[in-house]
């Protein structure tokens, strides 16, 4: 007996080869694996199974004889044993494109006590695991039509039969959407069975138990989310439900609450019916409105059906509820009052027509304006067709010839049938007649002419018929004034205007004398770009009045303080920074102000007391101060041009100006603000409501007082510009 049990280990020794006695049995080994070793595109679900030659000790076969790694990490499974076959089924799907090495080790055992000889081991690949790669309606997709069939397309051809209605699912909210779910080439479709609901979220769900065709199946479940869009809905016809006296030639209108799919607007989807007989017509859409034209009149007092089928739907596939259905009554007979032309002018037969006649003709009613035009109103000259302009108003239409009528000529106007009234009735037939111009007659010539050319313009000459009533006029250019008009050397009317009767050819001349012109004066100054300002200074501008205001621009430099004005006080440019503009002002000031101060030629002896005085143009210098300061007449100081616009003032002093309150400047003869200069040596004051003309320069400052107006500049170098409720124009 003992002899039998130290035996007992040696039969159990299949594994080694050197082994010589006699086994028990057989030495257990694994003879097919599945997936076998080297397989690809496996499964990701895949149970992977080993099967021996004999049955196994089965608790030998457990997670220590029998795993599967992937590299080195162990895959968690449970390993069950049944027959002759191991089974490892994974506890999770398997990776997608991995590899995987089984193994089951030489621990595996049958009955007999023989373990295996070596450990058996394979590997093999996984394929890609299926995805969904496209969905309809995408994800976060709105307006989506209520009809819509939600598809999901894969990566790979599926397994049919796994994609069904327990992993294929649509939700609103937490509830269940009924559908039919079906499965071709590579695209799932769950299709309602009832519409979904306007305004809503839904979200569609492939679940991970759907397999491709070689069984593997979805990692993760794909999940996505739509809004579907309003309800589609008619929101107004034309005519309304129900409508009476609807015009024959009625245009039936039926507007959408959105924008339509234009190709599904057609004679299949707008219908109209009159009882049991279809009405033909034509379809269109445009923007929100389809309208149904019907080809012919509707028939007068019968009822007609409009519908609006559920085929219309919306940009996004939305479709009515239900058809959409109205009624409505055509009016009685009516017997139309047509039209008719009830006055022309001129009448049928008439003789004698002026030549540059307009011819009218005038209607019962009134007219559809569009109807009147040159196809409808015609004027011909035997066969050939006058050219002219047509116009209606009123009841009135009238044709106007683009060149005047030929005489003693025979013409026929046309009123034809296309003319309409409102209601879309015609004339009955067309209305015509004739009529013949004026004999031609010999006509005479009056030539005009001027002299000197350039003293003035005339009018009124040309072509006159004999007998007709002429009147020419004369008009003199600036400088000269008419004098009288003469033919042929003979004065015959010293009239600008002069009237007569023509009865022969006339050659009339209008003469113009040169006015007498005062003198000139000196040779203005030159402001350059100084003379866009009406206030330039060089410390500063101040103003205390509010009202003040100033036409022309506004600046001072270096110095660039403004104070008091405002874009409200200044029609122009207001400078408020030390602007290069500015800068270059002050530099064509100063060359101004020196050229003032240096003109001597012609200088006339300028009073300190100028008040009461009249000037003519010239230069007057005074070395010390100068102004206005008196009252009454002598507060006046009178400027006369003499009719010269161009003449120039310069007053030239070497201290100050200053004019008292009250006092002021007046101009005559054509003399004007832009021409006077007053080249001051140090400072320039206007007095308490003054009035004052004219460009002063001043070296130093210049106070205006206030309610002193100034017409013209106030620009100084040095120092500052003081105003006070003033107006100041630059010329």
């Amino acid at each position: 007996m003992s002899c039998i049990l130290m035996l007992l280990p040696l039969f159990s020794q299949c594994d080694k080869d050197d082994y010589t006695g006699e086994l028990e049995g057989i030495c257990p080994e694994v003879i097919v694996t599945d997936p076998v070793n080297g397989a690809t595109n496996v499964i990701t679900n895949k149970i992977i199974t080993a099967t021996f030659n004999e049955e196994m000790e089965s608790s030998t076969i457990n997670e220590s004889t029998f795993f599967v790694k992937k590299g080195a990490d162990i895959v968690s499974g449970q390993v069950t044993y049944s027959g002759t076959t191991a089974t490892f089924t994974p506890a999770a799907l398997l990776d997608a494109n991995a590899v995987y090495t089984a193994t089951v080790t030489r621990g595996a055992m049958d009955p007999m006590g023989n373990y295996m000889r070596n450990d058996t081991t394979w590997s093999f690949n996984t394929g890609n695991a299926p995805d969904v790669i496209l969905t309809d309606p995408v994800e976060g997709a709105s307006n989506v039509a209520l009809n819509k069939a939600v598809t999901a397309d894969f990566s790979t051809p599926m397994n049919a039969a796994t994609v069904n209605s327990t992993s294929f699912l649509l939700k609103q909210g937490t509830t269940d959407i009924t559908g039919i779910v079906t499965y071709l080439g590579v695209k799932a479709t769950f299709t309602p069975t009832a519409d979904l609901l306007p305004n809503a979220v839904y979200t569609a769900t492939i679940t991970n138990s759907v397999e491709d065709a070689a069984g593997n199946a979805m990692i993760n479940d794909t999940t996505w989310s739509f809004a579907t869009g309003s309800l589609l809905f008619v929101t107004i016809t034309d005519p309304l439900n129900e409508a009476i006296d609807v015009p024959a030639s009625q245009t039936v209108k039926a507007t959408f609450n959105k924008i339509m799919n234009p190709a599904t607007i057609n004679n299949a989807t707008f219908t109209l019916m009159h009882g049991t007989t279809p009405v033909l017509g034509t379809v269109s859409y445009n923007e929100y409105t389809a309208e149904f034209v019907p080809l012919t009149d509707l028939l007068l007092g019968e009822e007609y059906t409009a519908t609006v089928t559920t085929g219309a739907v919306d940009l996004t596939g939305n479709s009515l509820a239900a058809d959409y259905i109205w009624t409505f009554t055509t009016n009685v007979v009516v017997v139309p009052v047509l039209p008719v032309v009830t006055i022309t002018d001129p009448i049928d037969e008439a003789v004698d027509v002026p030549l540059d006649k307009v011819v009218t003709a005038t209607f019962s009613k009134t007219m559809d304006l569009s109807t009147i035009n040159s196809a409808t109103f015609t004027l011909k000259n035997g066969l050939l067709p006058v050219l002219g302009f047509i116009d209606y108003a009123g009841v009135e239409g009238t044709f106007t010839p683009n060149t005047p009528l030929l005489p003693g000529t025979l013409y026929t106007a046309t009123v034809t049938t296309g003319a309409k009234d409102l209601e879309g009735n015609a004339l009955a037939a067309d209305t015509v007649w004739s009529f013949t111009t004026t004999a031609p007659v010999d006509q005479l010539t009056v030539e005009l002419s001027s002299d000197p050319i350039d003293g003035g313009d005339t009018s009124g000459g040309g072509l006159f018929n004999a007998g007709d009533s002429v009147t020419v006029m004369a008009e003199a250019n600036a400088g000269y004034s008419f004098d009288e008009w003469t033919e042929e050397g003979e004065s015959v009317s010293t009239s600008e205007s002069y009237t007569f009767v023509v009865n022969e050819n006339r050659t009339l001349v209008a003469n113009f004398t040169l006015d007498p012109v005062g003198p000139s004066g000196p040779l203005g100054i030159d402001l350059g770009s100084a003379a866009d300002f009406a206030i330039l200074a060089g410390a500063g501008v101040t103003n205390t009045g509010v009202t003040t205001l100033i036409t022309g621009d506004v600046g001072s430099h270096p110095t660039a303080t403004i104070a008091g004005l405002t874009s409200a006080n200044v029609i122009g440019t207001l400078y408020t920074v030390a602007d290069p503009i500015v800068g270059i002002a002050k530099v064509d000031l100063t060359t101004a102000f020196n050229d003032g101060q240096s003109r001597t030629l012609d200088a006339i002896s300028l009073p300190g007391q100028i008040g009461g005085l009249t000037l003519a143009p010239g230069l007057y210098v005074n070395s010390s101060t100068s102004g206005i300061s008196g009252t009454g007449p002598n507060g006046i100081l009178t400027l006369d041009a003499g009719g010269n616009p161009n003449a120039v003032w310069i007053f030239k002093m070497g201290s100050t100006l200053i004019t008292a309150p009250g006092t002021s400047i007046v101009l005559a003869g054509g003399a004007q603000a832009k021409n006077i200069y007053w080249s001051v040596g140090t400072s320039a004051t206007l007095g308490t409501n003054s009035s004052f003309f004219g460009n002063i320069l001043a070296d130093q400052s210049i106070t205006i007082n206030t309610g002193a107006t100034l017409f013209g500049r106030a620009l100084t170098r040095v120092a500052s510009v003081t105003l006070d409720t003033n107006t100041v124009t630059k010329p």
